[in-house]
């Protein structure tokens, strides 16, 4: 029978692992940019090339439409619609990326000296900062993060004298810039480098040629990378978008406020003290780490999607800082000393973590119609309406007021038929008073009526647990009979509602209390 030291390697990788496919499964539900990623390709092959202007809303759109995620929905699109997998192809793209961040980084911190204790030890704050927003079903984020940890490889590469790592590098910045705008945190990890060599440069050498001589390339490699930045459907108009997009305050957005106003302050506040222990213990001879983990830590500080940044950062280079430090032989020893414990802990954690997984059906996409008991903040797209508008054979283009995070569903469900108000692109496709005006639309704010006026709607979709939705169904809707609109559609999650003097062009359906589930795609 094996002894437990030499199945605890073992049950601790199954531990790792488990944990990994139990955070990516938590959530399944579609992500809501997907939609208007994949609708954007779509139209871009019905019309042989990139559009530059908008073609789904019937709202005030930006004059230019600079959609930084279009390689994103491309990759979707090809891959699930092209090939006819659907949901399959999704959910084998977003497990298949997944691990692949997992193993690049416990791989990176591997290379760098951390050893499978240490790492085990830490891997779980990686996980609980950055899982939640990164492992979706998928959003142009997790690319990044895979490249990422490429681009932390290539570093390394440099860093060993190897300069053939910009070959890569520069086809690979290629197509990030055209995947996701998170290619500004390679730009920023690649500058902090940059910086953090110079500086050890300037350090050893005493002399500012010496000093220049060794970093030229680095130098060379960081104009180039800038002037790849227009290599993209939109060229030169890519950069103020860019700019405009890292640089606007989002606070109605609830993934751009602060993480410690939205979950796991305690995880990483402990987080950033264990990262300051290892920067303390490393001193100078880990610059380059040090200011990266300083740099994400801000960015996680500041805006919470931007915590799965750090959770790779952080799970790249503190082990490997952690086991150059003291904590690393007392870690060992009690790896050593509870041998039998920790292998049988292990073991029950990946035990435990694949029947969570099974329990909520990892391999199961879900497009909810309505928000469950459970989840209080998930994300309900309006299934069963668009059904419905899709089977009354419209006459004509309908201009759909919408939700915020509807949009997109919409716009890929019925887009040219319906033309939206607003959707999750934001700042790509509209002006920044469109999503305040949105949220005030359905919290029933003071002189939300006048925003019927104010554009040529046609149809109204609802949330029926928004305050706007509770208004309406209230005394079986006397506000709705004020303002000279009557619902149409509804069921448990969302209504549609027509001004009056078009009521006959629609038929009534009423499917409150039926189970409705969205199909992808």
């Amino acid at each position: 029978m094996p002894s437990f030291s030499r199945l605890m390697p073992l049950a601790i990788t199954l531990a790792l692992l488990g944990g990994v496919l139990a955070v990516a499964s938590k959530n399944m539900i579609v992500d809501l940019d997907l939609f208007h990623e994949m609708a954007l390709y779509r139209q871009m092959e019905s019309e042989g090339s990139m559009p530059t202007t908008d073609a789904f809303a019937y709202t005030p759109t930006n004059e230019t439409v600079v959609h930084h995620e279009w390689g994103t929905g491309a990759v979707i699109y090809l891959a699930t619609v092209s090939t006819g997998w659907g949901a399959s192809a999704l959910v084998a793209l977003k497990y298949f990326l997944t691990f692949a961040v997992c193993f690049g980084c416990f791989f990176y911190a591997k290379k760098q000296g951390a050893g499978l204790a240490v790492f085990s030890i830490l891997a779980p704050f990686a996980l609980n900062l950055g899982g939640w927003m990164a492992f979706n079903n998928i959003r142009a984020q997790l690319f990044t993060l895979l490249f990422l940890v490429i681009l932390l490889f290539l570093l390394d590469l440099d860093r060993r004298g190897k300069r053939w790592w910009v070959l890569i590098w520069f086809p690979l910045f290629i197509i990030w810039s055209n995947m996701h705008g998170g290619v500004v945190s390679g730009m920023g990890i690649l500058g902090v480098y940059c910086f953090a060599r110079l500086v050890d440069a300037g350090l050893e050498t005493r002399s500012p040629l010496k000093t220049l001589h060794r970093v030229w390339h680095l130098v060379i490699t960081g104009l180039v990378t800038l002037i790849l930045l227009i290599v993209n459907p939109y060229g030169w108009e890519y950069i103020p978008y860019l700019y405009r997009a890292v640089s606007m305050d989002r606070p109605l957005i609830l993934e751009w406020r602060p993480i410690w106003e939205i979950r796991l302050p305690l995880i990483y506040g402990i987080s950033v003290l264990i990262a300051a222990y290892a920067i303390w213990r490393e001193g100078r001879t880990s610059i380059f780490e040090s200011l990266a983990l300083i740099l994400t830590a801000y960015l996680a500080a500041k805006h919470y999607r931007h915590g799965s940044l750090y959770a790779v950062t952080w799970a790249c280079m503190v082990p490997p800082m952690i086991q150059r430090s003291g904590l690393s032989q007392e870690i060992k020893n009690m790896f050593d000393s509870y041998r039998a414990q920790i292998t049988v802990t292990a073991f029950s954690i990946a035990l435990i973590a694949v029947g969570y997984s099974i329990n909520v059906r990892f391999w199961e996409l879900k497009i909810p119609n309505q928000i469950s008991n459970t989840q209080k903040h998930e994300v309900i797209y309006p299934a069963g309406a668009a059904d419905y508008l899709r089977s009354q054979s419209l006459e004509s283009e309908l201009n759909l007021f919408v939700p915020f995070a509807a949009g997109a569903f919409v716009q890929w469900k019925l887009h040219p038929q319906v033309k939206v108000s607003i959707d999750s692109r934001y700042e790509v496709a509209y002006p920044d008073a469109a999503i305040v005006e949105n949220d005030d639309f359905y919290k029933a704010r003071k002189g939300w009526q006048t925003t019927l006026q104010r554009y040529d709607t046609h149809a109204i979709l609802v949330p029926v647990n928004s305050p706007l939705g509770e208004l309406l169904v209230q005394d079986d809707s006397q506000m709705a009979k004020q303002i000279g609109w009557s619902w149409v559609y509804k069921d448990s999650g969302f209504a549609v509602y027509v001004p009056d003097d078009t009521l006959e062009k629609f038929t009534p359906i009423d499917r409150t209390g039926e189970p409705i589930q969205g199909v992808f795609p």
